[in-house]
C-alpha cells in the first residue's frame, strides 16, 4: 500500500506565517499606490476645473465667477444679493461657481442636513461653471469618502474657492472681482480641497491672513498633500510640513508645528497685494 505524506502542522504554520509576512509588506505598498492612482485622477479634475474658472473669466470681460456658495433659499434672486447686507453681503451678482443643493424646481435643499446628493450635484453643475466641467464626478476626489459618512457628512464636491477671489468676502478690501486685479496669477489660490461636516461645503474657504491662523477645515487626501488650483489655471499638490495641520485634517504626524504652512497659505491667499 502506497504511503501519502502530507504537510505536517510545523509545515503548514510556517506556509502561514510567510503569507502573512508578505501581506504585512504588500498591503501597506498597495495602499501607497492607491492614494497616488486617486492623487492622479484628482490632480486631473481640479486642473480641468480651474481652468474652466479661467475661461469663465476670459468669456465674461475678465469678471471673476462668484465664489460663494449660498446657504439660502434666495439662491437664484440677483436682486436680493445685490441689496443684503447678511451673510457678508452686498454681493455684486449671484453668479455662483456653484449652486447650492436644490431639487429639478430649483427649491432649496440644502437644510435640513445632510442634504440629497442628487440634489447637491444638480446644484453643482447647474453653477456657472456646470457648463465647463459638466460631470459631477469631476467635481469629487475619489480619495474624499467623507460623504459615505451617514452622520456627520461631507458633501460630494470636494473643493471650494478662497473667500478672497469674489467669494464670501466682498467687503473686504483685498476681494478682487477681475482677474486684471490678481498679482502673479500662477501663485494665488483658487481651489483647494476642503469637507464640511454640515453636509455640503458651503461659504467659501476662508483664513485669517493678516496674523495667520486657520479658520476653515483645509481637507488632506493624499497622504499629507493636498490638490491646489491657482489663478493662472494650473493645479499643483502641495506637501504639508506642519504636524497641526495634518492633525486638524483628521491624520497623524509627530512633525513640528513651526507656522510654516499656514505662511505657505496666506503668500498665497491673497489674490492681490497685501
Amino acid at each position: 500500500m502506497e504511503n501519502k505524506k502530507g504537510f505536517t502542522l510545523i509545515e503548514l504554520l510556517v506556509v502561514i506565517a510567510i503569507i502573512a509576512l508578505l501581506l504585512a509588506i504588500l498591503i501597506p505598498a498597495l495602499n501607497t499606490v492607491k492614494q497616488q492612482a486617486t492623487g492622479v485622477v484628482c490632480m486631473a479634475n481640479l486642473n480641468g476645473i480651474a481652468k474652466a474658472w479661467y475661461l469663465y473669466a476670459e468669456d465674461n470681460d475678465t469678471k471673476l465667477c462668484n465664489g460663494h456658495v449660498p446657504r439660502e433659499a434666495t439662491y437664484a434672486n440677483a436682486a436680493f444679493w445685490k441689496s443684503t447686507t447678511s451673510y457678508g453681503g452686498p454681493y455684486a451678482d449671484n453668479a455662483w461657481f456653484v449652486n447650492p443643493p436644490h431639487r429639478e424646481d430649483g427649491t432649496y435643499t440644502g437644510d435640513p442636513i445632510p442634504c440629497p446628493l442628487d440634489d447637491e450635484k444638480r446644484g453643482i453643475l447647474s453653477g456657472v461653471l456646470g457648463s465647463y466641467v459638466d460631470n459631477d464626478k469631476a467635481w469629487h476626489c475619489p480619495g474624499d469618502k467623507n460623504f459615505l459618512n451617514p452622520t456627520g457628512r461631507g458633501g460630494w464636491r470636494s473643493y471650494s474657492i478662497t473667500g478672497l477671489m469674489h467669494g464670501e468676502q466682498p467687503n473686504d478690501p483685498k476681494c478682487v472681482d477681475k482677474m486684471g486685479e490678481i498679482v502673479t496669477p500662477a501663485m494665488k489660490i483658487v481651489f483647494l480641497e476642503n469637507t464640511d461636516d454640515r453636509g455640503w461645503n458651503m461659504g467659501s474657504w476662508i483664513m485669517n491672513y493678516t496674523t495667520p491662523s486657520w479658520n476653515d477645515p483645509l481637507a488632506i487626501f493624499h497622504n499629507d498633500r493636498s490638490t491646489i488650483g491657482f489663478a493662472d489655471g494650473h493645479a499643483e499638490k502641495q506637501q504639508w510640513l506642519d504636524g497641526d495641520t495634518i492633525r486638524r485634517a483628521g491624520g497623524e504626524s509627530n512633525a513640528p508645528s513651526l507656522g510654516r504652512d499656514l505662511q505657505w497659505m496666506a503668500n498665497r491667499y491673497v489674490p492681490g497685494k497685501k
